[in-house]
């Protein structure tokens, strides 16, 4: 009886001299579970939080070139870029986005306008997103038209203002309609 006891402790001594202290799991199950929330982040700052914290972590070397990867990227982003619309009151319009310089984009704007069978079409240039709304209606016996632009720092944003503008200051707020709508940097087409 006293062999078994014996070999029993044994066994328990050497299970708790081989196994990692409570506090140290723990600190494994901590790094995996922030290393699991930043891994994929396009953010540079969350993967330098997790280098603070763990600089000597298990995922220590992949957050590096992680982090690394996304300051090239940070530095090679593309410099600003314009779009702009071109359009007529009676409805045509021509719009270009992804252009380097705000001059490039309002001269193809502009072309594409006068293309589309536009006369005395006028240009709306931005860095951001921007949208057209368009109306015509007959009121007694006289044919109205109108075009109105907005923009805004997002799609949705630069529709809701080019809306606004036709109801308020167009001849028929009823039958305001967007016409087109883009951002510069091309995000709408995703």
């Amino acid at each position: 009886m006293f062999r078994k006891i014996g070999c029993a402790l044994t066994v328990a001594a050497a299970l708790l001299l081989h196994s990692p202290p409570a506090h140290a799991q723990s600190e494994i199950s901590a790094e995996i579970t922030f290393w699991n929330s930043v891994k994929d982040s396009r953010n540079p700052a969350e993967i330098s939080a997790y280098l603070e914290k763990f600089p000597s972590g298990t995922f220590a070397p992949l957050a590096k070139i992680r982090l690394d990867s996304l300051k090239q990227k940070m530095a090679a982003a593309p410099a600003e870029q314009w779009a702009a619309i071109g359009f007529a009151a009676r409805g045509a319009w021509g719009a270009v986005w992804q252009k380097a310089t705000r001059d490039e984009a309002e001269a193809r704007a502009l072309a594409l306008c006068v293309n589309n069978g536009g006369r005395d079409c006028k240009v709306a240039s931005t860095t951001k997103c921007g949208a057209m709304s368009f109306y015509t209606a007959r009121i007694k016996r006289t044919r109205y038209w109108g075009a109105f632009t907005a923009e805004g720092p997002t799609l949705g944003q630069a529709i809701d203002g080019a809306s606004a503008r036709c109801r308020n200051e167009g001849r028929s707020p009823s039958d305001c309609n967007i016409r087109a709508s883009f951002c510069a940097d091309g995000s709408h087409k995703g």
